[in-house]
């Protein structure tokens, strides 16, 4: 298995080295003490951070292997592929036609990506992050939350007779741990804060209709059986902060200024999509 993920990894690699174009240049001066060489093709170094960018565009199965068995194998196949550039350049290979038209569409992809991070960083004010936010806000306004504890038995007769001990001035905690069916019974069947969508129906009306420090007096069937229900507290959820939720608010705002540009762009260009086979569509 391990020698099957390996070879995976030397495929993943290869496939993956392009990206290295991406990725900005090391000056000799930020080679820290901590990078040490790991391999050397021919004198010429290879470092564990180059290892570690290279593993890192690997799949999660292969990252998850034990660094002492992945770095070295890695380590090699960096060491393969310098061989094989040097062999290639020795030939003139990087002046053919083909490796011309491989740069130039990733050179493409590049400034496709770049221009549309400029755009982006252009677009995406603090302002318009506000008000964003704002209509985050809006569109999630505050809503009630209750706490509440539970005994969940099996019949109704036992949660009448249940009814009848709560009436007659027992604890309601202690009868949840007694009797309760439920997950909750150890806990005194203590089911903390929830909004009225969590719960099923019909406990969540009943819940939501009783005051704080109320038990319902009479059982409530669901699926999962007979209830007896006790709010503790009632309260308005808070509405998170900016910086709370501001990853959320910026990727959606981002989404919605692609489509901005997307269309921009494509307002007064001829673009013509032919079918599969190259014919021109009628329509």
């Amino acid at each position: 298995m391990q020698l099957h993920t390996l070879r995976l990894a030397a495929g993943m690699l290869a496939l993956g080295a392009v990206l290295v174009l991406v990725e900005p240049a090391k000056s000799q001066e930020t080679v820290a003490d901590d990078n040490p060489v790991v391999a050397t093709v021919n004198g010429e170094e290879i470092r564990r951070d180059e290892v570690i960018e290279a593993i890192m565009r690997l799949p999660a199965q292969v990252q998850q292997m034990p660094p002492q068995m992945l770095i070295p194998a890695i380590a090699e196949q960096l060491a393969t592929g310098r061989l094989m550039a040097a062999a290639g350049y020795a030939e003139n290979v990087q002046e053919s036609e083909e490796v011309k038209r491989r740069l130039a569409e990733v050179e493409r992809n590049i400034v496709q990506s770049v221009w549309l991070d400029q755009q982006l960083a252009g677009r995406m004010t603090e302002e318009s992050v506000g008000e964003a936010y704002q209509s985050y806000l809006a569109e999630n306004p505050p809503a009630e939350e209750v706490r509440a504890r539970h005994i969940l038995v099996e019949s109704e007769e036992e949660a009448i007779a249940l009814i009848e001990r709560l009436d007659g001035g027992e604890d309601f905690a202690a009868l949840a741990e007694e009797a309760s069916i439920g997950p909750s019974g150890p806990r005194g069947g203590d089911l903390g804060y929830f909004t009225k969508d969590q719960m099923v129906e019909p406990f969540a009306e009943v819940a939501f209709a009783l005051a704080a420090e109320a038990t319902s007096d009479a059982p409530v069937q669901t699926q999962f059986g007979w209830h007896i229900i006790k709010v503790e507290d009632r309260r308005m959820t808070e509405q998170p902060t900016l910086e709370e939720v501001r990853p959320q608010i910026e990727e959606g705002l981002a989404d919605q200024l692609i489509q901005q540009i997307v269309a921009e762009l494509r307002e007064g260009a001829e673009i013509v999509v032919f079918g599969p086979d190259g014919e021109v569509p009628e329509n």
